[in-house]
């Protein structure tokens, strides 16, 4: 059943602030995201270990 009384144009300016209201959190949100994404790809970058000393077959450090 649809309503009696339908003006396209009322239901356009209606809605007009919630449509934007999402357009505007979802880019927000994409905003976020790449953000949260590009620091911890640069943040994954781990130090490189020290090089270990050589040792014989006891596992003990060779002087």
């Amino acid at each position: 059943m649809s309503a009696p009384d339908t003006s396209l144009e009322r239901e356009q300016r209606r809605h007009a602030p919630s449509l934007l209201g999402i357009g505007l959190s979802m880019g927000a949100g994409l905003i976020m995201g790449a953000t949260i994404m590009y620091v911890s790809i640069e943040r994954s970058d781990t130090p490189e270990a020290p090089e270990a000393a050589p040792s014989d077959a006891t596992g003990l450090p060779v002087e």
